[in-house]
């Protein structure tokens, strides 16, 4: 036994011709390539036979699980009738019927292609863009334009408050006009969604179907200055004067961006306090923007009239032109200025219901230099004299009844900021004449 262990021992130390390599050292690679070699044919027998497999399962009328999520995922992504349908509580109007006994390779081509057909509808996606609200998703988000949901009925829409898709707060406008046409109402919107300004209230999007024109914004959520200015129950306003002042400043720039950054250029024409919407921060946002457009074409027509809710903050040449540019939207600014210092409405009436313009009453004080008769009595610290006349020196540019000398916003946006380089401007303010009465600059500067 000994010897044979040995002799096989020596034999398999022997070298070979290979390489001179030991018989065992070739006995083991030989082994080894043998292994390698049968892992090989089993791998290539394996992809072979997947290859095979997918190519038959490529004929079979099924739907792919990814497939079968992404249609299920959305309500959004399937036409009403295709919902239900899938959902099994609709009836489709031609049903594709599986038979099992299919009558040669025709009856199995013919089934395959109605399969695909069905599970494979060509009017399946939505492809509206993301700003584009169905009716459905408008009346979800408003509970189907509940009461408890209306914030207010406006000069031009019915506001609501409305929660899109679960968790995003947002104003609903649906537009008192159903005029506008749908391509020119599309346009329009569309034209605004570009807007992005700190000071303008952003459009999230809308809503075209039938008569409906609903218009989706931002939710801002502390009323409007109207409503702080006019509606306050308090005997102090929380509205100081810095306040006051860094809100005129904000819409000013709001309406500078407006007037002087877009292309074309955007006129508000319905800018007043009501329009101007506030932040927790008491930071302005000018909303309304383009409403006009939106309400369509023929909104205002002639003999002309003022829009609504706009008595005492157009400018006088309105009236005999019919026109509402830049100019216009500044003199409107001016009121609103008169608005915010002095807390009273743009026109307010008498105990014998006789109209007061708000413009016709801060330049009658002006005149008689009762400048703490101006000053809203509800704030909290009387602002100092100069301060108070150099606000108003830019309401009364902004008004001035010779349009040419109204400032563009601009220019309003330097005169709030440099508060020493506007009362040495002598060309500031030439004589105003309005209605009733006129102001002269020495008058506004006088005592300052």
């Amino acid at each position: 036994m000994l010897f044979n262990v040995s002799s096989i021992t020596r034999k398999l130390s022997k070298p070979t011709s290979f390489f001179g390599v030991e018989l065992w050292v070739a006995i083991l690679i030989c082994i080894i390539l043998f292994f390698l070699c049968f892992a090989l044919g089993i791998t290539l027998y394996v992809i072979s036979t997947r290859r095979r497999r997918k190519a038959r399962n490529a004929l079979k009328p099924t739907i792919s699980k990814d497939l079968h999520n992404s249609y299920s995922m959305s309500r959004r992504l399937l036409p009403h009738n295709g919902w239900e349908i899938e959902m099994g509580i609709g009836t489709p109007e031609k049903q594709v019927i599986f038979s099992s006994q299919a009558s040669g390779p025709l009856s199995s081509a013919m089934d395959l292609e109605s399969a695909a057909r069905y599970l494979h509808p060509p009017v399946a996606f939505d492809v509206r863009p993301s700003y584009q609200f169905t009716l459905s998703e408008i009346e979800a988000a408003t509970d189907d334009f509940a009461d408890e949901n209306l914030v207010v009925c406006g000069d031009y829409a019915i506001v609501y408050y409305g929660i899109l898709f679960g968790n995003t707060r947002v104003t609903i406008k649906r537009l008192l006009s159903s005029r506008a046409k749908a391509k020119d109402f599309t346009r329009e919107v569309e034209a605004l969604l570009g807007l992005k300004h700190r000071h303008l209230v952003k459009l999230l999007g809308y809503c075209f179907e039938g008569y409906y024109r609903i218009i989706v914004d931002e939710y801002v959520d502390n009323g409007n200055l109207g409503q702080w200015l006019h509606d306050c129950i308090t005997e102090v306003s929380p509205l100081t004067w810095n306040i006051r002042m860094n809100i005129v400043l904000g819409i000013a720039k709001g309406l500078a961006y407006l007037h002087e950054d877009t292309e074309p250029a955007i006129i508000h024409q319905h800018l007043k306090s009501s329009s101007i919407l506030l932040d927790k921060q008491w930071n302005p946002k000018i909303s309304d923007f383009g409403i006009t457009k939106l309400l369509g074409s023929d909104e205002w027509s002639y003999p002309i009239t003022p829009p609504t809710g706009m008595s005492g903050y157009l400018a006088p040449e309105y009236l005999s032109t019919g026109i509402l540019d830049d100019k216009c939207d500044v003199y409107s600014f001016g009121i609103l200025i008169m608005e915010i210092v002095s807390g009273k409405t743009s026109i307010e009436y008498t105990i014998t219901e006789i109209e007061e313009y708000l413009i016709d009453w801060i330049k009658s004080k002006v005149e008689s230099q009762q400048y703490d008769q101006i000053v809203d009595p509800k704030l909290p610290e009387m602002p100092c004299m100069k301060e108070l006349k150099r606000i108003l020196l830019i309401a009364l540019r902004c008004v001035d009844p010779d349009v040419s000398n109204r400032p563009k916003m601009g220019e309003v946006i330097h005169m709030l900021e440099p508060h020493d380089l506007l009362l040495s401007d002598g060309h500031v303010i030439k004589k105003q004449t309005s209605r009733r009465s006129s102001v002269s600059e020495d008058q506004l500067l006088s005592n300052s």
